[in-house]
């Protein structure tokens, strides 16, 4: 998200009326030519429906990275995985958008912002990777727990690189989601593992990729973004798997296209809850994902995460949780 597209009060919540305008947005640099024909649909508030969306999403993000471990214990390299979820992730959005394109014609591939879709395919690239990676070495739960600190590295990156006002209450829950971080990793008594360094990576990838697709959902429908998403995240991912590939059986070419599929809708479902209720509203029903990761990674692999662990990721999803009612709060007013 850009600075002139957040909220004045630091917000990494789905853009509000506060927004700069979509037509300002597509405004191109000189202001002489006409922005492209708008097929974003138009803003709607049925709570309802975006939390259903989100916790459908929840779970099919929770499945993909069942398949993410497996075909990592097979042997297949990280870099290789991130590979094929994006391959397979752009062909199965080829179908949803065909019906579009002949709807719409090829104008609707046309937008003012690429440099925002450019920004958002490397921001995703560097989670997709770290996130990859992550899966592949370290308990699902741990994994997933310190990705709950994407909402928290938005909240304090757009303060501190965006100069936007985020008060103590929101430093205070941030301070805490991030000692849930080190409950889970316990520098010092333990080594920190490398797949913990990846899910950080992961983390960050994702808080920059949320903060972007909520400014482009103000002018860009959601088969675009995930489509133009998809396309880089496939290039930017192919030069890393090139360098570590190793040929694949039938099963795991089968175990990547269901990765790729369960990646491209989790994330249309994802977007279209944004576009059906307040981000605050939808957030909370990610964190479904933490039980039912728990649940797939104990009846899958075995995993069982010991009370330390989830007093950690219950602090950070806790965190996670108070920022987005916090700036929900702040957006309507309140103090």
């Amino acid at each position: 998200m850009t600075p002139k597209d957040s909220p004045r009060d630091g917000s990494p919540a789905a853009p509000r009326d506060g927004a700069r305008p979509a037509a300002s947005a597509q405004q191109s640099p000189d202001g002489a030519d006409s922005p492209p024909p708008n097929f974003a649909p138009p803003p709607r508030n049925r709570p309802m429906v975006g939390a259903a969306l989100m916790a459908t999403a929840a779970l099919l993000f929770s499945l993909m990275n069942g398949l993410v471990r497996y075909l990592a214990d097979l042997g297949v390299p990280a870099f290789q995985i991130a590979f094929l979820r994006s391959l397979f992730a752009f062909a199965a959005m080829l179908p949803l958008i065909a019906p579009v394109l002949r709807r719409e014609g090829l104008v609707w591939l046309k937008t003012e912002r690429p440099g925002l879709f450019l920004v958002r395919g490397l921001a995703a690239t560097t989670g997709v990777v770290g996130w990859m990676s992550a899966l592949a070495i370290m308990p699902l739960v741990e994994a997933t727990a310190i990705t709950f600190t994407a909402p928290l590295l938005a909240t304090a990156g757009s303060a501190l690189f965006l100069h936007e006002v985020v008060r103590l209450r929101r430093w205070t829950a941030i301070a805490v989601g991030f000692m849930g971080v080190l409950i889970i990793l316990r520098p010092g008594m333990a080594m920190v593992e490398p797949g913990a360094l990846w899910a950080l990576m992961a983390a960050g990838g994702m808080a920059s990729a949320v903060l972007l697709v909520k400014a482009l959902t103000r002018t860009e429908p959601a088969q675009r973004i995930v489509l133009y998403t998809s396309v880089m995240l496939t290039v930017m991912t192919a030069v890393p798997a090139a360098l570590v590939w190793r040929e694949l059986t039938l099963e795991m070419w089968l175990l990547g296209a269901g990765i790729g599929a369960l990646g491209a809708i989790s994330q249309m479902f994802m977007t279209k809850s944004f576009e059906n209720a307040d981000a605050s509203v939808v957030l909370p029903f990610d964190y479904a994902r933490l039980p039912f990761t728990a649940l797939i990674g104990w009846i899958a692999f075995g995993q069982i995460s010991d009370p330390i662990t989830w007093a950690g990721a219950l602090l950070i999803a806790g965190a996670a949780f108070y920022v987005a009612r916090r700036e929900h709060q702040v957006a309507k007013g309140g103090r």
